[in-house]
This record gives C-alpha cells, structure tokens and sequence, in this order.
C-alpha cells in the first residue's frame, strides 16, 4: 500500500478514571494530527470515547462507528496515540488488526511507532496487546487484594454508604453538608479516615428500618413518607446524597430505600462482595463480612428481623400502588381438603384479603372450593388451638406419667400372670402386650419438662395473639401444624406439628366450637 496521499482517521480514548486523574483528550489528537501532518496524508475524522473503559466487553459507541465505517472504505489508515486506547486486552486487539488487515486498512499507534503493514510492526503489536492484557488483568487482581484488605481492616471499599460521612466539618463539599447538616462547618470529627453518623442521613436510616420493622410497609410507601416528614426538628425533610460539585441531593426513591434495608454495613460490619464468577448474574453478593471501625445505626438483631421479613414478602403479591403489605399466617399451611393443594394468599377488591385455591389462580383445573377470607379462616385456627391450650386435661397429664407407667406395668403383669396359668388366650395376651408396649414406650418418650415448657409458651402467646406482629403469628402457626384443612368455609382438619403431637396425644378429644355464616358448627381433633 502507498503511503502517499492516504486518508487518515484518528482514534481517542480515556476511562473514567483518566479524566479525572487529568489524561487529556487533546494531547492525544495533537499527537494524532501531528503524526499524520508528518505523513503528509490526508486527515479525515477523529473517532471518540470519552469516560469509558477499553476492557473486554465494554459498549464504545464511537469505536463502534469507526469498525462500521471500515466496511464503507472512508479512510485508508487508522491512528492512535497508543495501542492500550484502541484495546486492552489482547483478543480484542488482534481480532480488530485481523479484520483491518483484510479490509486492507492499516493501523499506527503514534507513541509506540509502529506501522501494521510491516512484519516487525505486527510482531511488536502482538507483544503490547499481551502486555497490555496482562496489566489489567493484574490491576483487577490487586485492586481485589485491596478492597478485600480494607475490608479486614473495618474500612469501607467504594462510595460511602448513606447515613455516613468522613467527618470533616470544617472543609465539607458534600451536597447534603452546607444548609442541610448541623455540623457543617464546625471542627472535624475524624481524621476523614473513618467514618462518622452523618447527623441528619442517620435519623433518616434509623427511621425507615423502623417503620419497616413496625408497620411492615413497602419501599414505595415509605418514599411516598419521607417525602414531606421532618426528620429534624428544624424540619428538615430526607433526601438524597447527591454528587460532590454536580449534583444537589433529591427525594430518596423506593430504590433508595431498597439499599438502605438491604445493607448490612448498618450494623457495623464491613461487607466484602468479591469477584462474580463467570456465568452468575452481576447481582452483588456479600462472600464475607467484617467487623468495621464505623458505628451502627441498627442492631444485627433488627437487620436479620428485616431481612427475614422481606423473604417473606417476597413470595406476597406485587401491587402497582405503594401501600401496606399482609404476610399470610397460613402461607404455605393451608390446604384445600377437595384437591390436597396448597391455598395462596391474595389481595381482593375493597383492601380485602383471601386465600385462594392454586387451582384456581394457575388455571389448571375445576375445583370446587371457593375463596375465603383471611382473616377469618386465621381466626378460626387460632380459635382450635386456644382450645387446645385450654383443656384442662394438659395442666394434669404431665404431672402424672410416672403414676400412669406404673398403673400400665401392675396391669401388663397381672394379665401375664393370668396367661402363664393359663387363664387367658394367647390372642388376648398378645392383645395387651401390644397394648403396653405402644404405651408405655410414648410415655417414657415424652421429656415431660420440654412439653410443659412448651405448652407454657403456647398458651403466653395464644393469650397475647393480637398484640403479636404479623411475622410472629406465623412463626406461631408454623411451629404447630403441618397442615391446616378448609373445605368450602369451614375448617375440617388440623395436622399437628412433631413438637405439638405430644401435646395432642394428653387430649383424647377436644371439642371446638366455631361460630360462622352457617351458624354453629364444631371441629375436633
């Protein structure tokens, strides 16, 4: 190819991070125009990235245009400043030269002289792009020591979380520091090497995990809250952090709100998030948590209590407006006795809430059994196992299993007596020797202390029912039945748990009565 008369193109490039540590996006096309005027070609455009990164996978649109404009043949050569602001990693870098060359356009990197139409020029080429490749590579895996470092050491890695800042009052440029903080401007706090509880953004912390803890409310909600509430008695109202010198914080958003319930450097601790593996979603996962050197705004008790709420409320339906959540005590317990299959929570017409059959929310079938409400069909396992807890019979019987084992060995060694002398059938003794076995092994099974223990726990929070959260309530129910049973309205079965069967066993029959749209009606065990 003549280098006589060629069309030239430039190519330019800085990350983020080089505009701010000051590389120049005009020294680059001086360099590039600079070079070409020597050649004496033919300058034609100038192609540029600004503000983004050169790794394997990044979207550079005006790179982008440049490969495209490469199949119109508008241009004859390409040149850079340097190798690394076209690729950094070494297939990239080889695969564009692959397709250049056979376009039959050339490449010159200004900085490192090279000229890809000559042998030495493609040879030199290869060994830049793989030391190229392999210093990022590098940077990425000390960057990780480092984060991972500061982690163990109780520091914070990336942008400080909300609800904290590095405590210099007397030179503070944060958006939330003038006009809006009540320390700005007075004497430092911190070194700026740890961290402080910013005095306003931790009020406003510390209230959304407690309105979520206490009311249970969306994100969206408690947005739509923070909105107009003073936080301060000045009445200051919760916004957002903002950007140093660019922008103003705002309102917080349910998305901000998301964050702030879902980190746990809230409780103190330092979270490290490591590499994501290739294949797994980018979702950030905490691999390992640290003690940090920051204060908490909320307990490790609270967190996981939050935590576990919206676990919870995950498997609840989604509402398009922001309102109060239900978590359905029976969830994942209540069965329709027509089908066997599970009935789902679901929200109604008029803030009502029911249980439906899955049958019928997945469409798959005739079953007859209707929706009911919540609250109701609640209500009434809460009745039966009131009732339960109730019977005199459970304050006795435990009291008194030494005296019932020795009752049932007097009498399995009279009728033993009684077959030995042959005054009995071997039938009957076989009869009463199964009898006492069955018996006596479930009374020497029963730890008597961890049954009264437990039925002293039932019965405390039975009696205190609705002064019991949401998530306690079900905590409640799970914990005594497997099954709950409902046909049409009415409740017709309750499967007890492991833990409850002990308790059941006391009771021959505990009658219940159930008062409903039918009238009266009664259940037993």
């Amino acid at each position: 190819m003549s280098t006589l008369a060629l069309r030239a193109v430039g190519y330019r490039r800085v990350s983020m991070r080089e505009q701010v540590d000051g590389f120049s996006l005009d020294a680059q096309e001086n360099n590039i125009r600079q070079y070409i005027a020597a050649q004496g070609w033919e300058f034609v455009d100038l192609y540029t990235d600004a503000g983004i990164s050169a790794k394997k996978d990044s979207h550079r649109p005006s790179l982008e245009k440049l490969m495209n404009d490469v199949q119109q043949h508008r241009f004859d050569v390409i040149v850079v400043d340097k190798v690394d602001r076209f690729y950094r990693h070494l297939r990239g870098l080889l695969s564009a030269l692959d397709y250049l060359n056979a376009m039959d356009i050339a490449f010159v990197s200004v900085q490192e002289r090279l000229d890809f139409t000559t042998v030495w020029g493609k040879l030199t080429l290869t060994v830049l792009g793989t030391l190229a490749e392999i210093y990022i590579d590098n940077l990425r895996q000390e960057t990780r020591k480092g984060k991972l470092q500061r982690a163990r050491d109780g520091l914070w890695n990336g942008n400080i979380s909300y609800g904290y800042c590095k405590g210099i009052c007397s030179n503070c440029k944060e958006p939330n520091g003038a006009g809006y903080c009540p320390d700005f401007g007075k004497a430092d706090k911190s070194d700026g090497k740890h961290l402080v509880l910013h005095p306003v953004e931790s009020k406003v912390v510390r209230l959304i995990y407690d309105w979520y803890l206490s009311d249970l409310e969306s994100d969206g909600h408690i947005a739509l809250r923070l909105m107009d509430y003073a936080v301060t008695e000045d009445g200051l109202t919760a916004r957002s952090r903002g950007i140093p010198g660019q922008k103003a914080g705002a309102l917080l958003q349910k998305e901000s709100v998301r964050g702030i319930l879902t980190n746990v450097f809230y409780t103190g601790m330092v979270p490290y998030y490591g590499p994501v593996p290739k294949g797994v979603p980018t979702t950030r996962r905490v691999k390992e948590v640290f003690p940090g050197k920051h204060p908490a705004i909320v307990t490790k008790k609270e967190y996981d209590r939050v935590q576990e709420i919206r676990k919870t409320m995950g498997k609840t339906p989604l509402f398009h407006q922001p309102t109060q959540s239900r978590i359905y005590s029976l969830s994942g317990l209540l069965r329709c006795s027509y089908c066997g299959r599970l009935m789902r929570g679901s929200r109604g017409k008029k803030e009502y809430f029911y249980y439906r059959d899955t049958t019928h929310v997945e469409k798959s079938g005739n079953c007859p059994q209707c929706s009911v409400r919540a609250d109701a069909v609640e209500n009434e396992v809460i009745t039966w196992l009131d009732a339960v807890f109730q019977n005199p019979l459970l304050d006795e019987t435990p009291a008194t299993d030494d005296q019932q084992v020795i009752k049932i060995e007097e009498r399995y060694n009279r009728v033993k007596e009684l077959y030995i002398s042959g005054q009995i059938e071997k039938d009957e003794y076989d009869v009463e020797k199964s009898k006492y076995e069955n018996t006596i092994q479930t009374l020497r099974e029963n730890d008597n202390t961890a049954i009264i223990a437990l039925f002293n726990n039932m019965r405390c929070q039975l009696a205190n029912w609705e002064q019991q959260a949401p998530l306690e309530k079900r905590r409640l129910l799970q914990l005594v039945a497997e099954a709950v049973y409902i046909k049409g309205s009415v409740l017709v079965g309750v499967q007890p748990t492991f833990s409850l069967l002990p308790l059941t066993t006391m009771v021959n029959r505990v009658e219940v009565v159930i008062s409903g749209p039918e009238g009266l009606r009664t259940v037993g065990t």
